[in-house]
């Protein structure tokens, strides 16, 4: 996967794809949320599985499948987020 990005926490996940204009969708009982949203103009569906904690971190697999929901490269979903965009020097 090329640079090593920290792994991130529900709450940074839902931060930063709230900056990027998605929505949660009505939730199904599931333990996992959808959100979505539209990415260089096609609609996108974000999973978000809910953690234990707020505190818990996800996995290398599930950063990167949901980074891919979101349509976008690695580099541009971290760089939605200003302090781990300056952390990571892509800012």
């Amino acid at each position: 996967m090329g640079k090593a990005f920290p792994l991130l926490t529900r709450p940074d996940i839902e931060r930063i794809l709230r900056r990027l204009n998605f929505n949660p969708k009505p939730k199904s009982g599931s333990s996992h949320t959808q959100w979505e949203g539209y990415t260089k103009g096609q609609r996108r569906i974000v999973t978000v599985k809910k953690l234990q904690r707020d505190t818990d971190q996800y996995s290398n697999e599930l950063m990167a499948s949901m980074i891919r929901q979101s349509g976008l490269e690695k580099n541009e979903f971290y760089a939605t987020d200003e302090k781990l965009a300056k952390k990571l020097g892509l800012r």
